[in-house]
């Protein structure tokens, strides 16, 4: 009786699992996505990354409050026609119900046309909110930390 029911909670707790999985890849991939639309210019693309209150708060800069000013403080250097270059490695995701925590490292490269390079590294603390079929960053932390070395 007891390894039925042991037997049929297993069984109960597998598909679960499984979604937890799927969603914390789908968490994972987000960051390759905002990446290359980053990297393209392509400034439509990435808003749609966002919910429409989202917060993006990095190190050194006032809070940025919903995606549209996001999107104009994301594009500063690309406009003045700096090359900006980002690594991003995913060191924990949870999902708690409708949000999904992403904890990574993360470097960048700035150089503006004629000056020096500014590299940066640090933590960032994503907190995506599901809408539907997708999960859309809804909060971003960005900061600099002393056991993660900018290259």
């Amino acid at each position: 009786m007891i390894r039925t029911l042991l037997f049929a909670l297993t069984l109960a707790l597998l598909p679960s699992a499984a979604l937890a999985r799927d969603q914390k890849a789908e968490i994972a991939a987000q960051g390759d996505l905002w990446n290359a639309a980053y990297s393209a210019g392509d400034w439509a693309g990435l808003r749609k990354l966002y919910t429409d209150d989202a917060w993006l708060m990095t190190d050194k800069a006032p809070a940025a409050k919903g995606a549209d000013a996001i999107i104009t403080y994301l594009r500063r250097f690309k406009d003045q026609g700096a090359t900006v270059a980002f690594r991003f490695e995913p060191e924990h995701i949870a999902i708690e119900g409708k949000l999904g925590i992403l904890v990574a490292k993360y470097w960048m490269t700035a150089q503006l046309p004629g000056k020096p390079a500014i590299k940066t590294a640090g933590r960032s603390m994503l907190i995506y909110k599901r809408a539907g079929n997708r999960w859309l960053l809804w909060r971003d932390m960005d900061n600099t930390t002393p056991d993660v070395k900018a290259d």
